[in-house]
């Protein structure tokens, strides 16, 4: 009689230990950080919500998927102080050991859904944007790295942009490309993170913990909410839409699983095409 190599896997499958490990999502209650986290869920961690509002962190830890061995929980703090990130740090250890970190923290402030030009980029709103997209996620990865496992399943994703590569565009109403609402503030901050993120999968390679990055073009989510998806922004993307930020959510996934153990120190581009080889 022949046996059913089907069966036989799942067999195996069925005999693999449940996953016991916390996930970390900064900014977790925002349309992308919250697409994330149920992804991360349903992948079987407790996830940590870490987000500047407290109600809307334990709220959005509340409506995960159930995992059965741990609750998902909220924490709230400025993740651009260090003391912060060592809290959480902590927080998450409590829980299990730490084998996902997902820094999708980050702000890109607009006029009324319309780019900043840089002479009018206060320097509170540019240290506030290095302070957040930058320095926030470096923080909680020199904090956090103690708490992860150093048998190659550990993995930090930093969300990045599509203007790290491209630069922010023109004025408002320019005729050239690229055509994009951001601010040089914002454009530089994802420059610096993505370099962070090559560096430090330089640094982290000795311990086994990979370290990459998820590029997007336009998500439709509150943050592009008052940019209107017009033929001259959508004109830029083959695909003609902006993305959903569960489709941001699936290329996390996969830096974080199983199928990307010998993949670290790059950017992941989710843009629709916008960009290509």
């Amino acid at each position: 009689m022949t046996s059913d190599p089907t069966a036989t896997i799942e067999a195996e499958a069925v005999k693999q230990p449940v996953l016991l490990q916390t996930a970390i999502v900064t900014g977790g209650a925002g349309g992308i950080g919250q697409a994330i986290s149920r992804r991360l869920a349903a992948e079987g961690y407790a996830v940590v919500i870490a987000d500047i509002d407290r109600e809307a962190a334990d709220r959005t830890a509340a409506a995960l998927p159930d995992v059965g061995w741990a609750e998902h929980r909220g924490f709230a703090g400025d993740l651009a102080v260090g003391a912060t990130n060592r809290e959480l740090a902590a927080f998450a250890a409590e829980t299990g050991t730490v084998g996902v970190v997902v820094n999708a923290v980050g702000i890109s402030p607009k006029r009324n859904g319309r780019k900043i030009r840089f002479f009018e980029v206060s320097d509170e709103e540019w240290n506030n944007v290095m302070a957040v997209n930058v320095a926030a996620p470096f923080f909680l990865i020199r904090e956090v790295y103690r708490h992860m496992p150093t048998d190659g399943s550990a993995s930090i994703v930093n969300l990045l942009s599509i203007t790290a590569k491209t630069g922010t565009g023109g004025s408002p109403d320019a005729d050239f490309a690229p055509f994009l609402p951001s601010s040089v503030a914002y454009g530089a901050s994802k420059a610096a993170l993505q370099n962070l993120t090559a560096s430090l999968a330089h640094e982290l390679a000795d311990l086994n913990i990979r370290v990459n990055g998820v590029a997007p073009g336009f998500v439709q989510t509150q943050m592009m909410g008052g940019v209107p998806q017009d033929a001259k922004l959508l004109g830029q993307v083959p695909m003609k839409r902006f993305a959903r930020p569960e489709e941001i959510a699936d290329a996390v996934a996969f830096l974080t699983g199983n199928q990307s153990t010998y993949i670290t120190g790059i950017s992941l581009d989710v843009n629709g095409g916008w960009l290509t080889c």
